[in-house]
């Protein structure tokens, strides 16, 4: 038997074929279509691409944190109403919580392999945001202490220079 067969078979055995339809359409009997496929995986799909968007590094980062974020909100939702069989009216209820507790896993899997693609690439296994955060921690601090130097005037060259007596060296008011 060929892999597809046997594991045919055991969501046949399993009853997930019928579960998973019912979850994306509704109804187990009816055909999946194009208008299913979007009501269900539509809003995940548009939360991994604003993920993507939002995402700050390079075209590998946000591929990661998109995917990442879309798949687990598609199968949260779809495996959460599969799970507990609700067809009903209350159906896209238990997708939105299943696709919420979803995101959640999808970015906690996507911060993995961010940090895990930084490491690879030689940095220090950040991931966009956190390297983001540490180059902006590192530049408020350069930016703070020229501030200190200059409000005291120990940097030469300032314009505090010029407020001084130069007869006393005393600061004129």
């Amino acid at each position: 038997m060929a892999k597809t067969q046997i594991l045919r078979k055991a969501g046949e055995a399993l009853g997930l074929g019928g579960r998973l339809k019912a979850a994306i359409t509704g109804d187990p009997n009816k055909k999946v279509d194009l208008a299913d496929l979007a009501g269900t995986f539509g809003f995940d799909l548009l939360f991994g691409g604003l993920a993507a968007a939002q995402t700050p590094g390079d075209a590998g980062d946000k591929l990661i944190a998109g995917v990442s974020q879309a798949v687990g909100g598609g199968l949260g939702g779809v495996g959460l109403t599969a799970l507990t069989g609700n067809t009903g009216k209350y159906r896209f209820a238990t997708d939105l919580g299943g696709s919420i507790v979803g995101d959640m896993a999808g970015m906690a899997v996507g911060d993995n392999l961010l940090r895990a693609k930084d490491k690879i690439g030689g940095g220090q296994g950040q991931t966009p945001y956190e390297r983001m955060s540490t180059q902006q921690q590192e530049e408020f601090a350069k930016m703070l202490r020229q501030q200190i130097l200059t409000e005291y005037g120990i940097v030469p060259g300032t314009r505090e220079q010029y407020a001084m007596d130069p007869t006393t060296g005393m600061g004129v008011s």
